[in-house]
């Protein structure tokens, strides 16, 4: 073999200097994201069944106004980019 054994254990200590050093990034976004164990309580008010169904109905209707606002401006979005590839190729 070429080389030494002080080369050897230089290239081992530099690779786990990396592998510390990228593994310990990677942990930051995982103690944004998930606790050890511990769960969460919530206090939400407890619903009666009629409150809850208008409670779902208005999330609905408000789910359905955003995505017909959303189809809505990709359709005048796309009409303007027609008539504007339209008019520049005429």
């Amino acid at each position: 073999m070429h080389g030494s054994l002080g080369h050897f254990k230089a290239l081992v200590q530099r690779h786990k200097a990396r592998k510390e050093k990228t593994e310990s990034r990677f942990e930051k976004r995982k103690r944004n994201t998930k606790r050890g164990g511990e769960k969460l309580d919530f206090n939400f008010p407890k619903l009666r069944e009629s409150e809850l169904k208008r409670l779902k109905k208005k999330i609905r209707t408000n789910i359905q106004r955003d995505n017909f606002i959303d189809y809505l401006l990709f359709a005048i979005l796309f009409l303007f980019l027609f008539i504007s590839f339209y008019y520049f190729m005429n």
